[in-house]
């Protein structure tokens, strides 16, 4: 595992209203699910790689970022070394989310000026890389060190879970989705259309590893909080009330 700066504070985004379930609210249904999640995940990976995830959506403001982020902070907290990285680097949010102080992050790493090691900052359990300062997002996600950079982390960790951009709106996301091993697509209940989610699943195409339905009442559903069928086999339907 890469050596990184761990934070000894408090913190400060684990207030449930920032979504950080996991980490604020563990005995919850909303942080049930996403143990659930996690272990579906598991079983799928004895069958396939999955060391690499990338956790995207359609659009954006689906629950995607806050997503990935409890998807990370519930397999670290099952003992596996795990590290989130912020890849939407067009519209970065980690740092914001967990609330920490600008740092080194991807865009440094990929062009030089700052090693992986001085960049991963250890929040808890978990791993963070941020985005950094990125001046432009298209040339970043471009750079020829992208994919080593994720073979690097694939090394050093048990999981990688990657904050990716939305997999619709810009090319960058089927580049990310493309170094891992698989693809989780977020789906906000009752906002995103039917037909806005069978495209992005083409677009993830074989990657695509299931849906996570965001934002659900669970009194408007059947099943309580579940179900949301999947499009694929193995495909993990969860629903997480106010989760994102």
């Amino acid at each position: 595992m890469i050596p990184a700066e761990t934070l000894q504070a408090t913190h400060p985004a684990a207030a449930p209203e920032k979504g950080l379930v996991a980490l604020a609210a563990p005995d919850s249904p909303a942080a049930e699910q996403y143990r659930v999640l996690y272990q579906r995940l598991a079983r799928l990976a004895a069958r396939r790689p999955m060391r690499v995830i990338a956790v995207t959506s359609a659009s954006r403001g689906e629950g995607r970022t806050t997503s990935a982020a409890n998807l990370a902070l519930t397999a670290a907290q099952e003992g596996r070394t795990v590290v989130l990285v912020d890849a939407d680097l067009r519209r970065p949010s980690l740092a914001s989310l967990f609330g920490l102080a600008p740092r080194a992050g991807v865009a440094e790493v990929l062009d030089g000026s700052a090693e992986l090691s001085q960049a991963v900052v250890r929040v808890g359990q978990l791993s963070v890389l941020c985005a950094g300062e990125v001046r432009d997002a298209s040339a970043a996600i471009r750079h020829p060190r992208t994919a080593a950079l994720v073979e690097q982390l694939r090394a050093a960790y048990d999981l990688v879970v990657l904050d990716a951009p939305p997999a619709l709106a810009f090319a960058d996301g089927e580049r990310l989705a493309g170094a891992a091993d698989a693809a989780v697509l977020v789906v906000r209940a009752g906002a995103t259309p039917r037909q806005v989610v069978r495209l992005a699943l083409e677009s993830l195409g074989d990657l695509a590893a299931g849906v996570v339905l965001n934002d659900v009442d669970p009194e408007t559903v059947a099943h309580g909080r579940w179900l949301y069928g999947g499009a694929r086999e193995a495909a993990p339907a969860i629903a997480n009330r106010r989760a994102g």
